[in-house]
């Protein structure tokens, strides 16, 4: 059986999600469609590329992903099938693909203009659909070959020093930097640190949430081996008054 996710900043409110749903159960009703999330911020790709990232891998290869934010479609953003890592993704040309694929792209396809104020059922369902009825994808469009490109602020190291970001909050509050625990094993070699964020420092890395008395800060490395900057059942982010694009600071003595 085919599977389609959708990754959206259409919330649950409306009716939005369910006719994209309809869109696809009633041309393909023997398919498993599943919701990575819709309560993207609105037109917000960098969420949108973090969440469907860290999902995606988990998927069947073969799996096909609607991408249904910031999807207009005009002189400089066409809608598009791009093939990675043995997954398929559906959405508009608009620089989510280099926040999101850190994999090779082996094709990229143009999908045929289409005026529509919902595209993401009129376009990228349908095309989906396409895909999971075994339509090639030569057959979809035509073969483009380059993307849009949004270059991501990546980690970097000097000397003793490693700089990052926050490039995400969950719904915990948790902060998610785009530090790497390969980069920080690379650079540290086992010594002494501090991580340094806003006024406040850690050196130490915890292995659970539970490793410190509730209210406590703490860093960790996640589930994606992402350093995360944390608080025992309370909202990092909110208490610390940090926000997406903060800079984080290792430095390894």
């Amino acid at each position: 059986m085919a599977i389609i996710t959708i990754t959206s900043d259409l919330g649950l409110k409306d009716h939005y999600v369910s006719s994209i749903k309809g869109a696809i159960l009633s041309r393909l009703p023997d398919v498993n469609i599943v919701d990575i999330s819709h309560q993207i911020p609105t037109y917000n790709i960098q969420d949108a590329a973090y969440i469907l990232k860290n999902a995606y891998p988990n998927f069947p290869k073969g799996t096909i992903h609607i991408i249904g934010v910031k999807t207009e479609q005009n002189n400089q953003s066409s809608h598009i099938v791009v093939y990675s890592d043995g997954h398929y993704f559906i959405s508009s040309d608009n620089g989510v693909f280099s926040l999101l694929l850190e994999t090779p792209i082996e094709k990229i396809i143009e999908l045929p203009a289409l005026v529509s104020t919902f595209p993401t059922r009129d376009v990228f369902a349908i095309a989906a659909v396409e895909i999971a009825s075994g339509t090639a994808l030569e057959n979809l469009g035509k073969t483009k070959d380059n993307l849009l490109e949004r270059m991501p602020f990546r980690a970097a190291s000097m000397g003793d020093i490693i700089r990052g970001t926050i490039e995400y909050i969950d719904s915990y509050g948790n902060m998610m930097s785009n530090i790497s625990e390969a980069l920080f094993n690379q650079v540290g070699k086992g010594r002494e640190f501090k991580i340094e964020f806003a006024r406040y420092d850690i050196n130490k890395i915890s292995k659970t949430y539970s490793d410190v008395p509730e209210g406590e800060i703490l860093a960790l490395f996640n589930s994606t081996k992402q350093l995360e900057i944390a608080m025992n059942r309370d909202k990092a982010n909110s208490m610390l008054g940090l926000k997406l694009n903060d800079s984080i600071t290792i430095h390894f003595q």
